[in-house]
């Protein structure tokens, strides 16, 4: 199996790419490990690259190689132990997100689904592609929704209950919609767009304390923090 993320780093900004073997870029306990993993590894990269012995960490861009950004769970395919460990999984995907020393950009090329899309909205700042399909989809397949997943939801937008309702108009989950709601930040028309638009917000940054922004972070979303800081 090939890797599923990989990431490079320039001039203090960070790039992380889901790749995995699909277009679909699911997330399995695996896949869901190997991030954390990642992400951890920049972060302490980026506490250790400090000036003089480095350039400041200013973003972490977070895309994918083609196809959707993220589908989340394989409903239709995972046991339900692999649907567990991905949803357990997540709580340590959106602590290292929060905790992350520098502003943090999804850029969600394609559709994200179920906790997919809460690892983008995980992001500081979310880009999307305008006809993308971005929906929650976990309450109308009978999936509760975590206390982790539902705290970050409600901490992110206040129409969360819009993301997963089976009412929704079907062109009411596309990014152009999502932006409109405020729910995202940018939208772009193809994956080219939402890239550069992401490295336009990275570079628009003026921050210059990471660890400040972090915990600033924290306590904007605390809520968040606290659901996963205490599900050790």
């Amino acid at each position: 199996m090939s890797s599923f993320c990989t990431w490079t780093e320039q001039d203090g900004v960070y790039r992380l790419t889901l790749a995995g073997d699909d277009d679909h870029h699911y997330l399995t306990g695996e896949t869901v490990d190997e991030l954390t993993r990642t992400l951890a590894a920049i972060r302490e990269r980026a506490m250790d690259q400090k000036p003089p012995a480095g350039a400041a960490a200013r973003a972490l861009i977070t895309a994918s190689s083609a196809g959707s950004f993220c589908d989340g769970v394989d409903y239709e395919r995972a046991s339900p132990r692999e649907k567990q460990a991905a949803a357990d999984g997540m709580v340590a995907v959106i602590r290292e997100l929060l905790a992350m020393p520098m502003l943090t950009v999804c850029a969600a090329t394609g559709g994200a689904r179920s906790l997919g899309l809460v690892l983008a909205l995980a992001h500081d700042d979310v880009v999307v592609v305008s006809g993308g399909r971005y929906h929650l989809g976990m309450v109308e397949r009978g999936v509760v929704v975590p206390p982790h997943v539902g705290a970050l939801l409600r901490q992110k937008t206040d129409r969360w209950y819009t993301l997963g309702a089976r009412v929704m108009a079907p062109r009411h989950d596309q990014g152009s919609y999502l932006k409109q709601w405020k729910v995202v930040d940018g939208v772009a028309g193809d994956r080219d767009g939402v890239l550069a638009e992401a490295e336009r917000v990275a570079g628009a940054w003026n921050g210059d304390d990471g660890e400040a922004h972090a915990g600033m972070r924290r306590l904007l979303c605390r809520d968040s923090w606290e659901a996963v800081s205490g599900a050790q």
